[in-house]
């Protein structure tokens, strides 16, 4: 025997003289409670056990006289032949329908598939793919008319995936409740039917059109909204087109994911567009203006003969548009200076024309040390 067990009567938090109903209840609050599926806390598994084996002794009218008369050591380590997840099996097996009214039990009716077949509707399974667009579309936005697939209730059988109604019969195996009892001694498990896979009816003759799934599958057309600013990664929802509720509840949706083409001049950056733009010095010298190509058009920039040749020039509200604003990033140009092929005559014209010219300021640099 453990010296360390905790009396059951205080386990449960009810007094000794505690009625079968009272034991009950307060092994549902804290089997709920301490459920490792619904407690993450540390110690969560180990409370749960502990309540379990309180219960099992103390619902046991055999048992709890014994352990009155004994404590503890009325029992030894063998004694237990049942899991925790067998007594809160079997127990919540039996008394689903003591949930109603209780605060959570929606939810924790869920999480453990108690009713499962008279819960509410269903709602569809979501459908995902990719849509692979190019980067000045994900800039500018488009319209697109895409093929799809879409799946929806089969028209023959209405979703049953009968050939008929009468071909719709009760499972034998579990009679309609989708779940099956095993008994062992006083406790009884319930697993889902292997039959019918928990259903609780068999197809006899399956629908011809749609082979018995319910479902049917058409090739439709739809036209979505690709809106200006949006990126790798993201999606668009089109509502309803995703797998039809198998219990006659909401269908699912479909997610368009949208996979942006790299472009060979654009970088993006956040919402910053990057464009390394190869310029002349000849045009830096002669402070040309030159013509820049940006999403929304070219745009005309004046050279400034001052400006550094590694530097960079800002066009504000002419990179990516960021969604659900008005507002856009800006086109950071790189200058990326480089120098004409000359022929030797050309080269001796500028060398005159540098030679006359008043640049002293390497001359002064160098004559500083």
């Amino acid at each position: 025997m453990e010296k360390n067990k905790k009396d059951y009567y205080e386990v449960l938090g009810i007094s000794r003289d505690a009625k079968d109903s009272e034991i009950k209840s307060a092994y549902r609050k804290l089997a709920m409670k301490y459920h490792p599926d619904r407690n993450k806390d540390h110690d969560a598994e180990e409370k749960f056990k502990e309540v379990a084996e309180a219960y099992e002794v103390l619902s046991n009218p055999e048992k709890r006289k014994q352990y009155d008369q004994l404590g503890h050591s009325a029992f030894d380590q063998n004694s237990f032949h049942f899991s925790a997840e067998d007594i809160f099996g079997s127990f919540f097996g039996s008394f689903k329908n003591a949930f109603s009214g209780f605060e959570g039990a929606s939810g924790f009716e869920d999480l453990f598939n108690f009713g499962a077949r008279h819960s509410r509707k269903q709602r569809g399974e979501d459908l995902h793919r990719k849509y692979v667009i190019e980067f000045i579309d994900a800039i500018n936005g488009k319209r697109e008319l895409v093929d799809l697939i879409k799946t929806s209730k089969c028209s023959t059988c209405n979703g049953s995936g009968a050939y008929s109604s009468s071909d719709i019969v009760e499972c034998d195996k579990c009679h309609g409740s989708g779940q099956v009892r095993t008994n062992m001694g006083i406790f009884s498990t319930l697993s889902t039917c292997s039959k019918c896979s928990g259903n609780g009816k068999i197809i006899n003759k399956p629908c011809q059109t749609c082979s018995g799934t319910g479902y049917q599958s058409d090739e439709v057309s739809e036209t979505i909204e690709i809106p200006a600013g949006v990126k790798d990664g993201e999606s668009i929802v089109l509502r309803g087109y995703g797998m039809p509720s198998p219990n006659g509840g909401e269908p699912g949706d479909l997610f368009i994911y949208i996979n942006v083409k790299r472009d060979k001049h654009f970088e993006l950056i956040k919402n910053d567009l990057i464009l390394n733009v190869p310029i002349s010095i000849k045009s830096i010298i002669l402070e040309e203006e030159i013509l820049i190509p940006t999403p929304y058009g070219k745009q005309r920039i004046k050279l400034n003969k001052n400006m550094r040749l590694d530097g960079i020039i800002t066009l504000h509200n002419f990179g990516f548009p960021i969604r659900n604003t008005n507002k856009r990033g800006n086109l950071i140009i790189t200058i990326k200076p480089y120098i004409p092929e000359f022929d030797k005559k050309d080269k001796d014209k500028i060398r005159e024309i540098f030679d006359n010219s008043k640049d002293k300021e390497y001359e002064k640099w160098l004559d500083s040390f």
